[in-house]
């Protein structure tokens, strides 16, 4: 499944570059979160509680950045198991200036998805992905509006 999104901030690129590796920010921000954790070797441990159709249980993942151009470009795999089944996703995620006080972040996604949870059909699961997408953006903007 593909998947692909913008959103525009009213911040300067570092500043958003910054807030998507706050790891404090993010666990406010992924919708569901439960716990955040920086392992040992720079990836993160993330677990999940989401309640939404055949996407409802409890996840854990992991999640890792690659291919790092500070603060515009970034590379991120995550793979992620629970009951209702798995997700493996490449997410390549550009922040680019607007101005100096504003930037947009592009990003494009290929995730393959398993077990019930693929059951549900790719529409609806992309339907969900991009609601999941928005809320996590939005509580970024409003994490760094609290800042």
């Amino acid at each position: 499944m593909k998947l692909s999104g913008e959103v525009k901030f009213t911040r300067p690129v570092e500043d958003i570059w910054e807030a998507l590796h706050d790891t404090e920010i993010l666990k406010n921000a992924i919708p569901g979160c439960q716990g955040l954790f920086l392992l040992e070797n720079g990836e993160h441990e993330v677990q999940l509680k989401l309640g939404v159709a055949a996407v409802k249980g409890e996840y854990v993942g992991k999640v890792k950045l690659l291919d790092i151009e500070a603060p515009c470009h970034y590379l991120l795999i995550a793979e992620g198991s629970g009951k209702p089944g798995f997700v493996n996703a490449k997410m390549e995620c550009k922040i680019n200036p607007l101005d100096e006080e504003s930037c947009q972040l592009v990003w494009d996604c290929e995730a393959e998805i398993g077990g019930k949870i693929a059951g549900v059909g790719n529409k609806v699961i992309g339907g969900i992905a991009k609601f999941f997408a928005g809320s996590f953006f939005k509580q970024i903007n409003k994490q760094l509006q609290l800042n």
